[in-house]
């Protein structure tokens, strides 16, 4: 019998599909933000997305200047949400780039909101250069 390899790392007979199809199936026709999936596909999107990898040399800012590491970025992140700011989804002071694991904890950290949210996020901002006080990203 030939098997495959899926995406999600399972291996599977050729010609089934896999159980991690199905859920990211019903994921994008019933939850997925169609709106947001437009914009992270547009070619605007994916233009801002490459220069704020080049700014970072390819780099994850946030281990670079906090944990001291050198590794790859992957995702340009905003830094205030769009869902909560989208006036500044095109804003590259409101992008740094980072690895998937960074991106990761800043998420995780974003969900429980409050005082831990906010520090993070004027740390975030700090690896850009604007300070707590700065005007550049007033609400």
């Amino acid at each position: 019998m030939l098997m495959k390899l899926c995406k999600c790392g399972r291996f599977i007979r050729q010609g089934e599909i896999c159980k991690c199809h199905s859920r990211y199936q019903t994921y994008n026709k019933f939850q997925r933000n169609k709106e947001k999936q437009d914009f992270y596909y547009s070619l605007e999107w994916q233009k801002l997305r490459e220069f704020v990898k080049e700014r970072a040399n390819g780099l994850d800012e946030y281990a670079l200047k906090y944990e001291n590491q050198i590794v790859k970025g992957e995702i340009a992140h905003h830094i205030y949400p769009i869902d909560e700011w989208p006036a500044m989804k095109y804003s590259l002071d409101n992008l740094i780039f980072v690895s998937k694991q960074t991106h990761n904890k800043i998420h995780a950290i974003y969900s429980r909101g409050g005082n831990e949210k906010n520090s993070l996020q004027t740390k975030l901002l700090a690896i850009r250069g604007i300070g707590a006080g700065s005007k550049s990203l007033e609400k």
